[in-house]
């Protein structure tokens, strides 16, 4: 996988190449194609379960994120590329939300690539956008995180990595499930 190449290549710059790896990983996931982020914070948070590592994992995963997105954003506002364009306004077209609400639900069920794109394309309010990427971020990677804790503070470290690398499966799985049944409502519309 490349967040774990990413994560071994900055391994011997101890915290420092934790955090730019998980910088990397969650700007990639933003601009490029999907990293499973969520998976890599909890595994970069397991080196130190404690809760002021895991606000700074939040805080960086978050810069990461608004980074990410609005760069794909000024790429998508000046360069507009017709048949992108077309695809994506088609695409906009099956979603539940018309509008910026749509990147909350993206939180919970992955179905907007290139979100900062779909922003410029749909000529979404851009502050509001960031907000919205950026708080449904917040509330979800905290409560992953907020859930791991209660595992290393519950069960002993093996069986506390054993239940967050559920909690993550779980969460890769419940992302898919969501996606899955919104395809299909969207093809019985």
């Amino acid at each position: 996988m490349l967040g774990d190449a990413i994560i071994n290549f900055f391994a011997d710059f101890g915290i420092i190449g934790e955090l730019f790896s998980l910088f990397i990983i969650y700007f990639i996931d933003s601009t490029l194609f999907p990293t499973l982020p969520e998976f890599f914070l909890l595994v970069i948070y397991s080196t130190n379960p404690c809760l002021g590592w895991g606000i700074v994992l939040i805080l960086v995963s978050l810069a990461s994120t608004f980074v990410g997105n609005s760069i794909i954003y000024g790429i998508a506002k000046k360069y507009e590329i017709p048949f992108i364009k077309k695809i994506m306004e088609k695409y906009s077209n099956i979603l539940i939300s018309k509008n910026e609400k749509m990147l909350l639900i993206n939180r919970i069920a992955p179905v907007l690539p290139y979100a900062g794109a779909f922003i410029a394309v749909n000529k979404w309010d851009y502050r509001k956008s960031m907000f919205y990427i950026i708080i449904g971020g917040a509330i979800k990677f905290s409560i992953l995180i907020a859930l791991s804790a209660t595992f290393y503070s519950l069960f002993e470290r093996g069986l506390a990595q054993k239940a967050t690398f559920y909690l993550i499966i779980a969460t890769i799985i419940l992302g898919f499930i969501l996606s899955y049944f919104r395809k299909i409502n969207h093809k019985g519309e």
